[in-house]
């Protein structure tokens, strides 16, 4: 891991160092970290656009290709025929359509970076040390990312490595983070900074680049075959959303306390950390209480996340064994007391503050 992270870091700085222009020194320099190709139209496409137009040096860091999704096993275009894609031609789709929306935009290729860490999994220390290096070589930099209250997990990582990054010692930037999932999530727009899209034709030639279906030149119409409701959203907005100034430096400080409700039972979930959970439960049948301390597993899986735990179940006083999957805020899980009972439940969790 090490040293595939010391190779991009150095394949990342070779490839910023030599696309500086030498007259650009005194420009403002923004830097745009996104999960996977789209979210950085669907979220900022105005945003971007009003920077260029600025004059500032706008620098794209994508950390994966969105390789791992469903969808690229059942494309169907227009007539009606179903087009299946391997990870790599999918990869290689959507980095086409991004391409397409940033030119739209007034991005070119070469401002542009992919890395291939997997989808649903980028690693945080990675997120980290890139951040850091850009951080280093623009000093006083604007660093823009995706939001903490998006509910893809590789957006969570990017948005949790952008706070810890700013709140470093030794760094001068200037963190922003914008909502992606606003138009399908639209609870945490109420606190968040409104910013009125001021190129309404520039942000719909861009998103149109999302529907574009020619097999020939190797465009899908990804996006508009993923995530309609998101493309619609974006389409018809009028604003983006950018969590406040206040909130992102609380962002690593905040413990989000939650409940769960299942078939098998209920209690209080707390986090200790980024993949710990500590849970409280109350068992219906046996009519005890038990705890929990749970692991969230590393996966490529988006939005999925898979855990493993270690409890004690006061009815039957014995250690058990507990694994499951959860989908945003559903969940499955298999409970399983040694010699006593294996039992299987689905249920929903919320999280409050």
């Amino acid at each position: 891991m090490a040293e595939r992270l010391a190779g991009v870091i150095i394949m990342a700085l070779a490839l910023i160092l030599t696309i500086i222009p030498a007259n650009a020194q005194n420009q403002a320099t923004v830097i745009w970290y996104l999960p996977h190709p789209d979210d950085e139209t669907l979220g900022m496409a105005d945003s971007i656009h009003q920077s260029v137009l600025d004059g500032n040096r706008n620098y794209f860091i994508f950390f994966s290709k969105g390789e791992n999704s469903l969808v690229r096993h059942h494309l169907r275009g227009p007539d009606g025929q179903v087009y299946r894609l391997t990870k790599e031609e999918f990869g290689a789709a959507r980095v086409r359509e991004t391409l397409a929306a940033l030119e739209v935009l007034g991005i070119e290729d070469h401002q542009v970076l992919f890395l291939d860490f997997p989808d649903g999994a980028i690693p945080l220390n990675a997120a980290e040390e890139t951040m850091r290096l850009f951080a280093t070589l623009y000093p006083g930099s604007i660093h823009r990312t995706v939001s903490k209250f998006d509910p893809h997990e590789d957006h969570q990582t990017l948005a949790q490595a952008l706070a810890s990054v700013s709140a470093e010692g030794g760094y001068s930037i200037h963190p922003q983070y914008y909502q992606v999932y606003s138009h399908r999530d639209p609870q945490h727009t109420e606190h968040a900074e409104k910013i009125r899209v001021r190129h309404l034709e520039v942000k719909a030639q861009a998103l149109a680049q999302f529907s574009y279906f020619d097999p020939s030149q190797g465009r899908f119409a990804i996006a508009a075959i993923s995530t309609p409701d998101l493309l619609t959203g974006a389409r018809v907005g009028e604003y983006e959303y950018r969590d406040r100034t206040e909130q992102d430096r609380q962002i690593t400080q905040q413990i989000k306390m939650g409940i769960s409700l299942s078939n098998l039972d209920v209690g209080l979930l707390i986090p200790l950390g980024r993949h710990l959970t500590i849970a409280g439960l109350y068992d219906f049948r046996s009519s005890a209480g038990l705890g929990e301390l749970n692991l969230q597993l590393a996966d490529d899986l988006p939005f999925v996340q898979f855990f493993l735990g270690l409890g004690y179940h006061l009815a039957y006083k014995k250690p058990y064994i507990n694994t499951g999957a959860t989908l945003g805020s559903c969940f499955v899980k298999i409970r399983h007391v040694p010699q006593a009972e294996t039992r299987f439940g689905l249920g929903v969790k919320a999280a409050f503050h």
